[in-house]
């Protein structure tokens, strides 16, 4: 198992206790990757270093303990810029005198991790190309070894040479960007399929609600609960990266029929802090939540951070599709009704696992068309 030191700085605005929450949820993408974090470096600093992050001294220690205790990869709760890491991963080698700044410790930062589970739960080609184009553009901004050309391999970043300087430094942006293009012209072909088997269940008269949550929420185990779709449901990050479909019959005594079937869209998890061009890479995923009627919020109601979380989910679905589709909060993994009493919004409470609360669910699905 890879052993991981995980890092951060603690601005004034933030207590120590929402420091060691945000650590701990790092510490669960660590695990998710498949590493376990042997320590945690929290430094009070009211911002981050622009040169190594952390304040030179404390760096320089976390890089004498990361030798010391034989670590696999050094992880920042952050977004790193080139100086950042090009310095950083210069403290974790052992050849300090390495000029290209290749570290034997592998330093990443908070979208590295992010991109390596995506990567590691991609199953279907439309994932790992909007992956691929989400590498792509993280590291198209940290081209910075300006005397040899070269990304670090042990980074993750895309390897070779491309010249020297000033002139293979824009050689590999170009190169890289001719990547993106043809990646995103492959991805608009996957998008335009998509929507056309969303026209053809719009002409059906199909109707598709979508869930959203942030990521462990239960969403997965729901979709299986409503629908019978056997799916991958897994105690970890980022489980689901695609969209899956299901079907349910909803009962309604108005419709001509009794009831109707409706599609259930499952999509990818949400996380606080997550970058902006990550968001923007799923677009195609994420089509399925701005064209749904309904949208399911689905929060894990015996998470202590529910709040935090709720309000990460709201944002971006502000951005996603604004005030144009309704949207039920459902607390899921707890029988308590008492959360809904608390909410302005409207919700519900169900156990996706127990497969309790899901009559009430599908009555709130059919009042809302």
């Amino acid at each position: 198992m890879l052993r991981a030191i995980i890092i951060d700085t603690v601005p004034p605005d933030k207590t120590r206790t929402q420091a060691k929450l945000e650590m701990e949820e790092l510490t669960r993408l660590v695990e998710t990757y498949g590493g376990i974090v042997i320590l945690e470096v929290l430094q009070n600093r009211g911002r981050p270093s622009a040169k190594t992050y952390l304040g030179t001294g404390k760096a320089k220690q976390a890089a004498e303990k990361a030798k010391e205790m034989k670590v696999d990869m050094v992880i920042i709760n952050g977004f790193l810029k080139p100086a950042q890491m090009k310095n950083l991963s210069k403290m974790f080698s052992h050849d300090a005198e390495d000029i290209t700044g290749k570290s034997d410790i592998p330093v990443w930062d908070r979208t590295d991790i992010i991109l390596k589970i995506f990567e590691k739960h991609a199953k279907t080609q439309e994932a790992k190309l909007q992956i691929k184009l989400a590498k792509l553009r993280h590291e198209i901004p940290k081209v910075y070894h300006y005397q040899t050309g070269l990304f670090d391999k042990e980074r993750g970043g895309i390897s070779g040479t491309r010249g020297a300087g000033e002139k293979g430094v824009e050689q590999e942006k170009r190169h890289i960007r001719a990547q993106i293009k043809d990646i995103e012209k492959k991805i608009e072909k996957v998008k335009q399929t998509q929507s056309n088997q969303r026209k053809h269940r719009k002409r059906s008269g199909l109707k598709t609600v979508a869930l959203v949550g942030y990521t462990n929420a239960g969403k997965s185990t729901l979709l299986r609960a409503l629908t019978g779709k056997d799916v991958y449901i897994a105690d970890e990050l980022f489980a689901t990266l695609d969209t899956r479909l299901g079907s349910v019959w909803i009962p309604n005594a108005k419709h001509p029929h009794g009831g109707e079937k409706i599609m259930i869209a499952d999509t990818i998890g949400f996380i606080q802090n997550l970058p902006p061009h990550l968001i923007e890479s799923f677009k195609a995923t994420l089509a399925e939540v701005q064209e749904a009627d309904l949208v399911l919020h689905i929060i894990d109601s015996s998470d202590i951070q529910q709040d935090l979380k709720m309000q990460v989910v709201d944002e971006i679905l502000i951005e996603l599709v604004g005030s144009q589709v309704p949207i039920i909060r459902v607390f899921n993994k707890n029988d308590q009704q008492l959360w809904c009493s608390k909410q302005q919004q409207k919700c519900i409470s169900v156990s996706a696992h127990k497969k309790q609360g899901l009559d009430d669910l599908k009555k709130q699905i059919s009042n809302n068309n």
